[in-house]
């Protein structure tokens, strides 16, 4: 683990709202101002490879990151673009929920709910 993917995974943890590679560049200046976009983008491809963030790919925008790695599914805020984490009901899993063929295992799992979030559940759940 070299200093640079830590301080992108201390970006990805401290952030609520699923960074686009740009936005962690951002962030990560301010913990390491000799950090390059380039860095960046090869930290997180490490970091996916190694199954510890998430690789988001969403209908419209560009591609976000996740440092939750069990399996849930993302909403998205239409109007604001904001992304939040939705976790399946405790000790379901994602066959328990869809209907899948017979035979199939998920071995990840990228979905997206859209709608609105409210602005109250943001000030609830800052940390």
């Amino acid at each position: 683990m070299t200093r640079q993917r830590r301080i992108v995974i201390d970006v990805l943890i401290d952030s609520d709202d699923h960074p686009s590679a740009a936005q962690i560049y951002e962030r990560a200046k301010l913990r390491m101002p000799g950090i390059s976009l380039a860095t960046i983008y090869n930290s997180l491809d490490a970091l996916v490879d190694a199954k510890l963030v998430n690789h988001l790919h969403p209908d419209n925008g560009p591609s976000r990151y996740c440092p939750n790695v069990v399996p849930h599914i993302h909403l998205m805020d239409d109007n604001t673009q904001r992304v939040i984490d939705v976790q399946l009901k405790h000790g379901l899993t994602p066959q328990d929920v869809f209907d899948l063929p017979e035979g199939v295992t998920i071995d990840t799992m990228e979905a997206y709910l859209h709608g609105s979030i409210p602005d109250k559940y943001f000030l609830e759940n800052k940390s």
